[in-house]
């Protein structure tokens, strides 16, 4: 990373991921044991990522959102969709925004 990157950005990515999803779990009182659960994802993992010691995958994260109702949006980018999460609809386990599932696929 260069000099000038590392300077504005005194946090890390992965850090800053990890601290936004232990808020977003403290808020909604979700233990780390209760999150390796819902997720299936071992419970020293879970708490080796959440305090940064170890980055989230990005599969990782979509599961944990998925089952949890977090933003993955907020986690990742530290920002919060005027919509907020959208709720599973009639048993869908991966939700999708109304603008991805009614855009026409690329050509």
């Amino acid at each position: 990373m260069s000099t000038a990157i590392s300077e504005q950005h005194s946090e890390s990515l992965s850090v800053a991921v990890a601290r936004r999803l232990r808020g977003q779990l403290a808020e909604r009182n979700i233990k780390g044991s209760a999150l390796s659960r819902m997720t299936g994802l071992p419970q020293q993992t879970i708490s080796r990522k959440l305090i940064g010691g170890t980055p989230f995958t990005l599969d990782e994260l979509q599961a944990i959102c998925d089952v949890t109702g977090i933003s993955l949006e907020y986690i990742l980018m530290g920002t919060l969709s005027a919509r907020g999460p959208i709720p599973p609809r009639d048993g869908e386990r991966n939700p999708k925004s109304e603008a991805v599932s009614n855009t026409r696929p690329l050509d």
